[in-house]
Order: C-alpha cells, then sequence, then structure tokens
C-alpha cells in the first residue's frame, strides 16, 4: 500500500520537531535573577574573602567598572590604581578607610580635579548597595596600594536602609512611554547625533548612554537634559555640545517618554524602532 505524499511530509515533519524537541530540552537552561544580596554581618570572614567579595561587586553589582577603571586612563572618572595607598592623602585628617567610605556614600563630597559630580551614592538606587556590600567593596578599594583595615563598625548603620543593610527603597514610576521616548532620542530630540543606546547609534561625541539607567539616577537624568552644563562635563568628552534648549524644544510629555526611555538602558540590547 502506498503511503501518500501529504502522510509522508507530516509525518518527516513530526520526527524532526521531535528531534529538535528533545535537543532544545537536553540544554541547561539559565534563568536570569537580579543581582543577589551579600550579607557579611555576624559571620566570621577574613580580610582575603572580603576583598574577594569586593572585587565581584566592583565588576558586577556596583557597577563601577562602567566608569572606572584600574591602571587605564581617559575613562570618564578617576584612575583606581593605587586608591588604596592615595586615600589617606586625599582630605586632611581623614584615613583612607574613611575617605573611601564617604567617596562611595557621598561622592560628592570631595570631588578629584577635572572629574564632574556624576556618581551616584552606591547605596541609594539604582545601585542600590547594603551595609556588608559597601563593607567588602572599601576592602577591595583598600587593597589597591594600601592595606585592609576597614570594619564592619566603620560603615554606618544608616548605609543601605535601616537595621543591617537590605535597601529599603521605593522605585520611581514616571508616567512615561519609553517606546515613544525612543523615537524621541532617535529624531526630534536628535540625541543619536552624539550618543549610543545600546544598538542604537554609534557615536562617539558624547557619552555612550547604554547603561545610563542603571549607574544614574532619574533626578540626574531629568537635571542633565533641561541644564548640561550645569550638571558638569564627563570627562574626556568636549564641553558645551549638549544643547541647553531641549527644556524650551521638548513637550512636557516629550520629556518624561524620554526619561522613561533613559532609565530603560542598563546594558541589554536596544532595538531600533522603525
Amino acid at each position: 500500500m502506498r503511503i501518500p505524499v501529504v502522510l509522508k511530509v507530516s509525518l518527516f515533519a513530526l520526527a524532526v520537531m521531535g528531534v529538535y524537541t528533545y535537543y532544545a530540552n537536553s540544554i541547561p537552561q539559565v534563568q536570569s535573577k537580579p543581582p543577589e544580596e551579600l550579607s557579611l554581618e555576624g559571620g566570621s570572614v577574613t580580610p582575603e574573602q572580603l576583598v574577594k567579595a569586593g572585587e565581584g561587586l566592583f565588576k558586577g553589582k556596583g557597577s563601577c567598572e562602567i566608569c572606572h577603571r584600574i591602571g587605564q586612563k581617559g575613562t570618564r572618572a578617576p584612575d583606581l590604581a593605587g586608591v588604596g595607598a592615595r586615600a589617606a592623602k586625599r582630605a586632611p585628617g581623614k584615613s583612607a578607610r574613611a575617605y573611601l567610605i564617604e567617596s562611595l556614600i557621598e561622592p560628592a563630597a570631595y570631588l578629584v580635579g577635572g572629574y564632574p559630580p556624576i556618581m551616584p551614592k552606591v547605596d541609594k538606587p539604582p545601585i542600590a548597595l547594603n551595609r556588608s556590600e559597601v563593607w567588602a567593596l572599601t576592602a577591595f578599594l583598600e587593597s589597591l596600594g594600601g592595606t585592609v583595615t576597614v570594619k564592619l563598625d566603620d560603615i554606618p548603620k544608616t548605609v543601605g536602609g535601616a537595621g543591617g543593610g537590605q535597601a529599603q527603597v521605593a522605585e520611581l514610576k514616571l508616567p512615561g512611554d519609553p517606546k515613544a521616548g525612543q523615537v524621541i532620542f532617535m529624531g526630534k530630540g536628535a540625541c543619536i547625533a552624539c550618543h549610543k543606546a545600546g544598538s542604537i547609534g554609534a557615536s562617539p561625541v558624547g557619552p555612550d548612554l547604554s547603561q545610563i539607567g542603571k549607574i544614574q539616577t532619574p533626578e540626574y537624568i531629568m537635571a542633565k537634559i533641561l541644564d548640561p552644563a550645569g550638571m558638569g562635563t564627563v570627562a574626556g568628552y568636549p564641553r558645551g555640545v549638549m544643547p541647553p534648549t531641549l527644556g524650551q524644544t521638548l513637550t512636557a510629555k516629550e520629556y518624561i517618554d524620554l526619561v522613561s526611555f533613559l532609565l530603560t538602558l542598563k546594558g541589554e540590547a536596544t532595538t531600533a524602532k522603525k
């Protein structure tokens, strides 16, 4: 008995689907999760373990590498090579650990010459490190040319939220449309002429904004659009290029939409709207 061609094709398709389904199910599944909270309070931890944890935070949750490098100049923030030794000489009367702690939780208190006050407080959103994490990050910075002396008691108990480090913060929700804001970024706002945002744009005239929502607060982004010169110029980029008139040329809705779009830029790929 001859098997109809349609049936042959159907059986072949089912066989191919079965092979691909088996193959797909055999691949380990990776689940994306937010960065885990590190808690060292109440436990016994060596300086070496503390530094290792701090290095992980520097490269990961702390997002420090977006702006800082170690032993490399030309970035938008100071080179941190040897900062553990230099920190003791930064502010008169402050020890290295005191200066480093202050630089993390009150970064505008002392500014390195030539760099604007663009660093957010690391224990507040969007980074929001807890008290243990600030302790470990401080230890790592101390280890860069210095001796690790920081203790948990050196970190204010108010850091990262009350009661030991869990950051109790409310996320700011803007009534804007990120997709509409992306259109403004690429069109009326002309941001794409100077900035890159994920896969959108490629101009090196202004800073890469692909992770701006990960390292900056909504308040900073909103103020930067309205008063770019007043918020300082990122090191390594020309002054006075960003137009100060966006507050007048954009409507209120367009402005909020643009900010909402920028807040979505956290390092993931951005697809241009066509």
